[in-house]
């Protein structure tokens, strides 16, 4: 006879974007939550703080148009007596900008027809080239999974574009993708970029000060929240969770798990104290969990849990944030401008927070301006002291990212054109700083929360969110999911197929694939366990053959 759901206990650890979304989830459907969190603050990867008053973050976020699940929690979550967060919290969309160091900045203001200049493709070999693999990645299905997660995307557009025009492809990889180019597969490439310019349905956004209401569909810019993630997100989802009746305990690391007759009878926490429940769902990063596994009682044996050995072989992903804070305006002379630094080899990005942000938001103080970046390349040896950011000492860093951003000729022609002619170099800030929890030299670069992406060795190890044992589920953006890029709506639909797991009543929302797309799939399927070529150049390799058949006729 089963439980009724309010008796039903759920004990969920890890209290980032995905264990949050289970929670929300199971106690909308009427659980008994509990979540144990590590640490003594919830978000994870997505969290902010303050520094001596000033915001900081583990790294800037945008959320983009495809990101369903995301906006459909946002609905949910009440912002203050106005409005939901989806109504109240979320910027109009930034811009997006290519700056290369010695030539102008590029936009996407022409759509698909921009991608040529942006990316300094200065032929039509490589536009047709660039196009061509992009289309055969995303009419690939199984192919894709087995074969293009293997594959390297920045070298295999290398193949098809000049030697400019592939440095400057890939380095949109980390500020767009969240990942380091060096690691980024062209499986993994090809998703990110179907889901954001085919994304269906569009989003309708309320009216606000900026304007009246407003659609954000395929091809758009990507949205900020209006103020730090903690403030504007985090603590609001916390409140209206306590309010559900979760249960929050914090600095409560898992030491094991034990499972006995196919069920994990408990868990045991680093402290001393042990958790009942009826369900257990882990949604900690998959470094943690591997070694919560191996620790364990009983589980070594589950197919989805023997996973995590292969899923994290290659390491934490390196990827460092950083403000700069000046105590006068800097301006820019486009609405919320996004900077990929296109020549930076620590492949630099950054915002002015000021550009989304509500005008309430404190930025510390004196900061009149609050630019945040992120290196999202850790194995590219820098141009001043010839090491790769995992190798730098901090003030080494600093140097680098100096340098870097004063080299980006396209960054300074834009500031001297909103700044009355005056430049980078004419700029002073007022402070410095890079977020916390990185901790630098001797030897490698260290954050105390290892962070995973999806990479060229790793994507086929993902795990789903059940397992063999009856009442143990996964949950975090490095299990299986639609979005199939590690993102905040991965995390979300993660969350949402773990609670779902639980209880069929929760909602999942899937990433739309057009139906010209599927079909060429389906038919790629064929001829790739037939051991035949892609479908698009094997059509071309036919037709070539006629063509050269007809002319000998």
């Amino acid at each position: 006879m089963a439980h009724p759901k309010s008796v039903t206990s759920v004990a969920i650890f890890g209290a980032g974007i995905a264990g949050l979304t289970a929670a929300h989830e199971l106690a909308r459907q009427g659980y008994t939550v509990s979540v144990y969190e590590a640490l003594e603050e919830a978000g994870g990867f997505f969290r902010s703080a303050r520094e001596a008053r000033m915001p900081t973050e583990y790294s800037w976020h945008g959320i983009g148009p495809w990101y369903h699940n995301t906006f459909d929690l946002f609905s949910q979550i009440p912002f203050d007596e106005s409005g939901s967060l989806y109504e109240r919290a979320l910027s109009r969309p930034i811009d997006f900008g290519i700056f290369p160091d010695r030539r102008p900045a590029r936009f996407y203001d022409r759509g698909l027809r921009s991608i040529p200049a942006m990316f300094g493709m200065g032929s039509v070999r490589e536009v047709v080239g660039w196009t061509w693999l992009m289309l055969k990645a995303w009419t690939a299905q199984r192919r894709s999974r087995h074969d293009y997660s293997r594959i390297n995307a920045a070298r295999a557009w290398s193949g098809v574009l000049g030697h400019q025009a592939a440095r400057t492809w890939r380095a949109s990889f980390g500020p767009w993708i969240g990942s380091d180019w060096t690691r980024v597969s062209l499986h993994t490439a090809g998703r990110f970029f179907l889901h954001q310019l085919t994304s269906r349905p569009t989003h309708l956004h309320p009216p606000d000060r900026h304007g009246p209401a407003w659609r954000h569909g395929a091809g758009d810019g990507w949205l900020l929240l209006r103020g730090p993630s903690s403030e504007f997100w985090f603590d609001r989802w916390l409140e209206d969770l306590r309010r559900q009746g979760v249960k929050f305990h914090w600095n409560r690391p898992v030491r094991r798990l034990v499972a006995d007759q196919g069920r994990v009878a408990r868990a045991d926490l680093e402290n001393g104290e042990t958790v009942l429940a009826d369900h257990f769902v882990l949604a900690i990063d998959p470094f943690s969990t591997l070694s919560l596994v191996q620790a364990s009682q009983g589980l070594e044996h589950d197919l989805e849990l023997r996973r995590f050995g292969p899923l994290t072989q290659d390491g934490p992903h390196t990827q460092v944030s950083f403000r700069i804070a000046f105590d006068e305006e800097v301006h820019f002379p486009r609405e919320r401008t996004a900077v990929v630094v296109a020549d930076s080899e620590f492949n630099l990005t950054l915002f002015a927070e000021e550009q989304a942000w509500a005008e309430r938001v404190d930025l510390g103080p004196r900061v009149k301006s609050l630019w945040t970046g992120t290196a999202c390349a850790a194995e590219v040896p820098g141009r001043v002291h010839r090491l790769p950011l995992k190798k730098c000492t901090k003030q080494q860093f600093l140097e680098e990212v100096k340098a870097q951003l004063l080299a980006c000729g396209a960054l300074d022609e834009m500031i001297r054109e909103a700044n009355q002619g005056r430049g980078l170099s004419d700029l002073h800030p007022i402070r410095v700083e890079v977020w916390h929890e990185w901790k630098f030299g001797p030897g490698e670069l260290r954050g105390s929360q290892p962070k995973w992406v999806n990479t060229t060795h790793t994507q086929s190890h993902q795990p789903g969110q059940t397992t063999s044992f009856e009442n143990l589920f996964l949950s975090g953006a490095h299990t299986r999911t639609s979005a199939d890029v590690w993102s905040i709506e991965a995390a979300i639909e993660s969350g949402r197929l773990a609670a779902r797991a639980i209880d069929p009543g929760v909602r999942v929302l899937h990433q739309y694939r057009p139906p010209l797309l599927e079909t060429l799939g389906n038919l790629d399927d064929r001829l790739y366990e037939a051991g035949l070529p892609h479908l698009l150049d094997l059509s071309l390799f036919v037709l070539a053959g006629l063509v050269l058949l007809l002319g000998l006729r």
